[in-house]
Order: structure tokens, then sequence, then C-alpha cells
């Protein structure tokens, strides 16, 4: 072999030797548990601020607590509860009492309903909270108490106010309502049933999603039926979705998580197995979280694939999980606590090494860094399209290992050619 021969061979392996890719794991752990009084009952009703700074629970009783426990109180009774997005405001009712708190927990004001309420919801800047009663009342209130207005209409199972904060939606039991903020009628729809349930209003305002039952239903802010699919093969128990609504998640009965685009199309389902009560996304929905009555909590990204595991004390119920926004912080409610945990997404590095034989044939052996074990569904799932979230961004390899060995065998080729000359 000549010495240009041997120079091009030592330099085809060193090409070889250095591509790389990078691959994702994933990593749990608990900052801090707040334990169920063992007098009180189990937690609900779970949420974060948008800036992920506080969280908040419902309940026999609420708490409420910055991540890192600075702001913290609680032991309140407050099911029918709501925070604000912005984490400021607390809103709550108790028999016919509707009762307004700032964020460290301090009455600001109490007004009776007609009878007692129902549903409870806050502008995601708590400029004003809406109440439901059960003779159908539906009231406004601005945050210093003042009335704003009024609607009588049938019993409400859920409230939802857009984040522009220029629309209310209500699920009843007789259809979909939406309203103004003084609760002027925009448009209603009973001949479609009563099951729905859950509501999503996207972060601009234009998209109403809804469901109940197996169906999963999408409309115009204006009341204009965009789809409506029955979904999954048992009842629809949470529903999620990412803040543009490019991605909506399902938890059933079926004992599947079900991943859907905002056209209605399905793209994956994980099989947890049994009941999953509770599902929550991150922004971009590139985190999703689920668990249910296996006492497991599942992670997953944006294609369906495990990202980790983790076992909680005892089942988890319905609205008994929520993620921030940037994925990174999770809060579940297990029968004995609010655990606040923290999911940590680290890029590891995966070493490519080419070996050649003795033929120009070229053999490829992947060598893996050690990752927290994952299960991947058997057939590789459709990624929803979604816009790409920064906290969970992979990077691509800068030598893709299929151009390494095109490159390398170009290079054995001419060394050959060469030395046949």
């Amino acid at each position: 072999m000549s010495t240009d021969r041997v120079f091009l061979a030592i330099a085809a392996l060193l090409i070889i030797s250095c591509v790389t890719g990078v691959v994702s794991a994933a990593g749990i752990g608990t900052e801090w548990k707040e334990r169920v009084p063992v007098e009180a009952g189990s937690f609900s009703g779970v949420m974060i601020s948008a800036d992920g700074s506080k969280v908040f629970s419902g309940g026999d009783q609420m708490y409420l607590r910055s991540w890192d426990g600075e702001l913290h109180w609680g032991g309140r009774p407050g099911f029918v509860s709501a925070m604000s997005r912005n984490g400021d405001y607390v809103a709550y009712g108790l028999g016919s009492a509707l009762v307004m708190l700032d964020k460290n927990g301090n009455e600001m004001w109490s007004r009776n309903m007609d009878a007692d309420v129902r549903a409870v919801a806050l502008s995601g800047d708590g400029t004003y909270v809406i109440s439901a009663d059960n003779r159908g009342n539906i009231n406004t209130w601005s945050n210093n108490g003042e009335f704003y207005g009024r609607n009588q209409t049938d019993l409400v199972k859920q409230i939802a106010i857009s984040p522009t904060n220029e629309l209310v939606v209500a699920t009843t039991e007789n259809g979909l309502k939406f309203f103004t903020p003084a609760l002027d009628p925009i448009w209603s729809d009973t001949k479609n049933g009563s099951i729905d349930t859950s509501i999503i209003i996207t972060s601009d305002g234009s998209t109403v999603i809804t469901s109940g039952g197996k169906r999963v239903s999408s409309h115009t802010n204006s009341g204009k039926i965009n789809w409506m699919n029955d979904v999954t093969s048992d009842t629809i128990t949470s529903m999620a979705s990412s803040d543009d609504g490019s991605v909506i998640v399902l938890g059933s009965q079926d004992g599947k998580v079900t991943a859907m685009d905002r056209y209605g199309k399905v793209h994956w389902a994980y099989p947890a197995g049994q009941w999953v009560n509770s599902v929550a996304v991150s922004r971009y929905a590139s985190v999703i979280a689920a668990a249910g009555i296996d006492q497991n909590l599942y992670v997953l990204d944006h294609g369906g694939k495990l990202l980790v595991k983790k076992q909680m004390i005892s089942i988890i119920h319905p609205r008994a999980i929520a993620i921030s926004a940037d994925g990174t912080r999770i809060a579940v409610a297990d029968e004995y606590a609010l655990n606040g945990l923290s999911l940590s997404l680290e890029e590891m590095t995966e070493q490519v090494t080419l070996i050649p034989r003795t033929t120009t044939r070229t053999t490829v052996a992947v060598t893996t860094v050690p990752t927290i074990e994952t299960t991947i569904m058997a057939t590789p799932p459709t990624q929803v399209p979604v816009s790409p979230g920064p906290a969970t961004t992979t990077a691509k390899s800068p030598l893709d290992p299929l151009m390494a060995i095109l490159a390398v065998g170009a290079g054995l080729s001419i060394v050959l050619v060469r030395g046949k000359s």
C-alpha cells in the first residue's frame, strides 16, 4: 500500500470516529410535598401560574405556594375554586358564598349567590370572576367585588374564560353556550346534545375545544363548528392542549393517552393500560404528563415517546396534574400529597463508530450512552405538528452518519483506483 493510500485510509477512520448524534434523556425529582391533613380529603383542581412560579390546588383544603416556598398558605375549603393565570388571585365557592382572595390568602370580598356555587372561573389577569349556581344563574364580578353582569341559563358544568378575556364559554346540561364577559349571549348549541364537559380556549381566543363522552368538538369563537369527532373507545376523563390548540391530548377510561391535531386527526395513542384520569401539557406540548388509577405518572414527548415514569403513592384523580409552560415543573396531587416535581431534559452524546472490514463494505456499530429506561410504542407514532419549544429542541449532528458513510466510501474508492493505476 502506497503512502497516499495509507494517509487516506487513516483520514477516513478519523472522520468515521468523529460521527456523533444527540439523544435526549429525562430525569424527574421531587422538589417539595404538601401533605394532606388526616381529616381532609384529597387535593383537586391543580394549577400552575403562567410563569411557573406559583402552584394552586383546591379540594377540601386549598393551598397556594410559590415553587420556592417563600409564598405559602392553605387550609380553607374550596372544592369549587380557581387561580388566575398570573397567580395573583384565587376565587372559590363555599355554599352560596363566592369569595375572592389575594395571592397571600387574604379575603378581598365575599358575595352571596341565590344558591350553592357550582362553578367558578377567573380571567387570566384576575380582573373579573364568573360564578354559576345551582339555580342556573351566572354572575360576573370585577376583582373589587362590583357587580358586572348576569344571565340565567341551564345548569352549568364548567366555565372557561379566553386568555384574551373577551369570551366566556359554558358547558351546560343542555348544550354549549358562548357569552361576553358581561354575559350577553353570543351563541348557543343545544341540538348536538349535552355530553360536553371540559373546555379549552386557544391563546388567541379564536378556537373553542370541548369534550365529553367519547366526543371532541372544535368551534370558532362565533360558534361555527370546525369538526366533531368520536375519538376514544371509552369515556374521556381529561383534556389538555398546547396554547395554540395544534396539539390536543386526551385521557380516557380505555387506558390510553391520545393526541390529536387542530383538525381532529388522531396521531398517536400511548397505552397506559388503566384509566387515565388526568393529562396536562406544556406550552408547545413538547412535554405531556398523564396519570390515573395505576398510580404511575407518565411523562411523554410530543410524539408519544415515554421520557420518564414515576410511581406515586396512590391513584391520581381528575384535574390533579399541571405543567409549567416550559415543561420543567410538574405539580401532581395523589391522595396523600400535592407534589412539586422537577423534570430535567439532558442532551447526551451518542457515539457512532464505523469499522471498515477488509473488503470495501463498511458496517456500523452504535454505542449508546445509558439513559433512563423508556418504552416506545411498537408502531412509531406520527408526530403532531407543533411549534418547536425552545426548552426541548434537540440540536442535529453537524455530520449526518449516512453522509459520512458515503463520503468515506467515496474516499476508499479513490484509494483503490489510485492503487490500481
